[in-house]
């Protein structure tokens, strides 16, 4: 099945490139728009440039690529993306909060998500095969990994009994995450306790939670709201002495113990195919919605020494990358 679709992709690949190299001297012209601040984001972006050089469409030749960010203000989202579609984009690349509001707008061009939330629940897709409407993209959510992350936890923390999992309930797909870690938890044999932080103030009354519950580790589900606020989570934790796992590598970054998720560089590059096969003038919805395939373990050694911990040798040998 792997290899059929392998080349089911490579076929279309071959085709979107034809399609465009058949009108010479043409520059197409895109949008990308997110809630985020700019910096937040830079990295990615690289993939995503890289990504569309691989299909054939380079950036300030072949395409242009208009970009617009929120900088954390998302009131400022529906009028950014009118002025895109005014700007004659052929298409719009919508990245994490942003989405919602821009389904809303009706907008006459295709949108490509990017999206941490759970597509089917957010109501970005009927089913990964049926995207809804005028959009499709791709997911970093993958349900399976909150295990992952427990069984990590645990082999990191041998006497782990309890573990927190602050999570936003307001990000698609939280209930399933929870439910996730709670069942992983009973396998495992590890008592999970959720803490709601829809907002920021929830994030430092969290501190009370956690003082009583008095967790091991604190599982931390990444979704847009986390990242803005890690800096607040990550110093609530630090002075609670609680340990922390998480999916994305900017957490890792902020001092967390070490992630456990979905290399996101090679999910933004694969949005380039999204864009090319659009452009070669494919539907939205005859795209499938995509969910990670690859993922990256980040340890963070820094921290594991202020808990008074060690990776094994076996951890280390796994890991895509050591934070000194």
């Amino acid at each position: 099945m792997r290899n059929r679709r392998e080349l089911l992709v490579m076929t279309a690949c071959a085709a979107a490139s034809r399609s465009l190299a058949a009108t010479p001297g043409r520059i197409r012209r895109i949008g990308w728009l997110t809630a985020q601040l700019a910096a937040s984001l830079s990295p990615y972006l690289d993939a995503l440039r890289e990504g569309l050089v691989e299909q054939k469409l380079i950036p300030g030749e072949s395409i242009e690529i208009l970009y617009r960010y929120g900088d954390d203000r998302m009131e400022r989202v529906p009028a950014l993306a009118r002025e895109l579609v005014e700007s004659g984009v052929e298409l719009l690349i919508v990245q994490g909060a942003a989405i919602p509001d821009v389904l809303k707008l009706g907008l006459p061009v295709p949108i490509i998500f990017v999206t941490s939330a759970d597509p089917i629940a957010a109501g970005f897709a009927k089913s990964l095969s049926q995207p809804s409407g005028n959009c499709t993209g791709v997911t970093f959510m993958a349900f399976e990994l909150l295990g992952k992350r427990l069984e990590l936890l645990k082999e990191i923390i041998p006497k782990l009994n309890r573990v927190a999992v602050l999570g936003n309930p307001r990000h698609a797909g939280s209930d399933i995450e929870r439910a996730s870690s709670e069942e992983a938890g009973h396998r495992l044999g590890i008592a999970i306790d959720f803490i709601a932080t829809p907002n920021s103030d929830a994030v430092l009354a969290a501190r009370a939670d956690l003082a009583r519950l008095r967790p091991d580790a604190i599982s931390l589900l990444p979704d847009g709201f986390a990242i803005a606020h890690r800096k607040a989570i990550m110093t609530v934790a630090n002075e609670e002495r609680i340990p922390v796992i998480s999916g994305w590598p900017v957490f890792a970054q902020a001092g967390a113990l070490c992630t456990y998720g979905p290399r996101l560089s090679l999910i933004y590059r694969r949005v380039a195919f999204f864009v090319a096969r659009i452009l070669a003038g494919a539907k939205p919805g005859d795209l499938p919605v995509e969910r990670p395939t690859q993922f990256e373990l980040i340890l963070n050694q820094t921290a594991a020494r202020s808990f008074n911990l060690a990776f094994s040798r076996a951890i280390l040998a796994r890991a895509d990358e050591v934070i000194e």
